[in-house]
């Protein structure tokens, strides 16, 4: 395997924190926090944190980049 496909399974299993998701996104703290009240991703709680999937952040974030595209070109 090579460099590239090594980090990206690491990522999968990483787990990252809300801020950690939000600058992943690009948004605010509280914006991951409603995505997550709309049930747009799982979490899991370690200790009194709020732990995310990093898979399933990048998965999202490249959806709803996907659908803003989309989006422009049918305006």
């Amino acid at each position: 395997m090579n460099e590239i496909t090594l980090e990206a399974e690491a990522r999968q299993h990483q787990d990252l924190t809300v801020l950690e998701a939000a600058r992943l996104l690009g948004v605010s703290k509280l914006h991951v926090i409603d995505l997550l009240e709309a049930g747009e991703f799982d979490y899991h709680m370690v200790g009194a944190d709020l732990m995310f999937n990093a898979a399933e952040i990048e998965s999202y974030k490249s959806d709803r980049e996907h659908r803003d595209t989309e989006s422009l070109v049918s305006a």
